[in-house]
């Protein structure tokens, strides 16, 4: 799930070590049926379900031993991020599959084992002396680990920098030609053809360049924003829209697989960088199915709304004329506020529970919110657990949450 992310660190470490590294191919709707007998449950997403199908591919290969590491964190790649989680599912799926593939092979297959350790890329200090004993039936000292390492982050870095000059030198080729491109971003399990269906080629299609998130996203997006930005990937994806408001040649198209709870809350903080400077957010929800008609249309729309949008871009922007600095942060002002600026989260203060405000709790875990409600009191917070739903407040919630929120969430 994160292979296209962090192959050429994995490799450059594993061949320095002395390792031989295979790989379990393509993906495609074959390898798909391999491993859906394995599949614990409908509701995960695509690219989850591929996984099963991927083992399987690697067993028949004759592979007995896979290194599928649990990587609850990744790089922090920008300041100002909360935290640099992988999803839950990207984190912790090769349990999954440890608990329904290896312990449930009857087949007379021979011995073969998964190494699933929960490691952290974020922590360099800590990783060495993890790896060491993750691989310590091979005997592998800390040292020659370490310079394995050394060579793996090296190696790590030449990648992202690379990609992020094709991105710069792709961009100025659009500026000089006036093309338009799109930033097709999602996770990096969306590269992969048989899960993004040949969207990149559709928008080729349409006369449009294709970039990823990691291609144009440098750093620039202002922080806080009114989410928890701790999802590495989704981190990402917010500096790429920063990015793609600046640049007149370029939008966005955001990819989200079915089942992704996280891309509910994303496709929400996405929608408000890009609408606060008059752009247009499109997300695409593939799963396995590969009808592409309704992206087209979508797609399509972009298309037609990007032509209106230029048509008239002549109109003159009233405040270039205005001298006045006053004057000038007045209408600058003003437009953000007409076109929906984000506004900075409002802080809980000391004043205000000295004065007694009241914070309302939604009611999200019965037996934990009534053990957390007396402690805030006892804190001196006034805190109300709202315990019960009606009809007008699930209609209240669907107006303000992206309908792919789970029911306690729209709550």
């Amino acid at each position: 799930l994160n292979l296209y992310e962090n192959y050429p660190f994995w490799f450059t470490l594993l061949t320095r070590l002395g390792f031989r590294v295979m790989i379990s191919g393509r993906s495609d709707h074959d390898l798909f049926e391999k491993g859906m007998e394995s599949i614990p449950s409908e509701n995960v997403c695509y690219p989850a379900k591929l996984v099963h199908g991927h083992i399987e591919s690697l067993r028949e290969k004759g592979i007995r031993t896979i290194f599928y590491p649990c990587v609850t964190y990744e790089q922090k790649q920008y300041e100002g991020q909360d935290n640099n989680f992988n999803c839950p599912v990207v984190a912790t799926y090769p349990e999954v599959i440890r608990n329904n593939i290896e312990k449930g092979d009857d087949d007379g297959a021979a011995e073969f084992r998964l190494l699933t350790p929960f490691l952290n890329l974020g922590n360099r200090d800590y990783l060495p002396k993890r790896l060491t004993a993750v691989f310590s039936e091979w005997g592998i000292p800390e040292e020659e680990m370490r310079s394995a390492l050394d060579a793996a982050w090296e190696e790590d870095a030449a990648v992202k920098r690379e990609i992020r000059e094709k991105g710069e030198e792709y961009i100025e080729w659009m500026r000089e030609r006036g093309v338009r491109g799109i930033v097709l971003a999602g996770r990096p399990y969306h590269l992969d053809p048989e899960i993004n269906h040949g969207i990149p080629e559709v928008i080729n299609g349409l006369g449009m360049g294709v970039l990823t998130e990691d291609a144009v996203a440098d750093g620039r997006l202002e922080r806080p924003l009114r989410v928890r930005d701790q999802w590495s990937y989704h981190s990402r994806l917010y500096e790429a829209a920063a990015r793609v408001v600046d640049e007149p040649n370029l939008e966005m198209v955001q990819l989200n697989s079915f089942g992704c709870g996280v891309d509910a809350v994303t496709a929400d903080q996405v929608q408000e960088i890009l609408e606060g400077r008059g752009d247009v957010h499109t997300v695409l929800k593939i799963d396995e199915v590969s009808n592409l008609g309704a992206a087209k249309i979508r797609l399509r729309s972009l298309d037609a709304a990007i032509a209106e949008r230029e048509a008239h871009s002549e109109v003159v922007d009233t405040t270039r004329e205005l001298v006045d600095p006053a004057e000038r942060a007045a209408a600058e002002e003003k437009r953000s506020a007409a076109a929906g600026h984000i506004k900075p989260r409002v802080a809980f203060t000391k004043q205000m529970r000295d004065e007694g405000w009241e914070i309302l709790a939604p009611q999200m875990a019965p037996i934990q919110f009534k053990l957390l409600a007396p402690v805030l009191r006892r804190a001196g917070y006034n805190v109300r657990v709202l315990e019960r739903t009606s009809r007008e407040s699930m209609e209240t919630g669907l107006k303000y949450v992206n309908n792919d929120a789970c029911y306690p969430a729209i709550v």
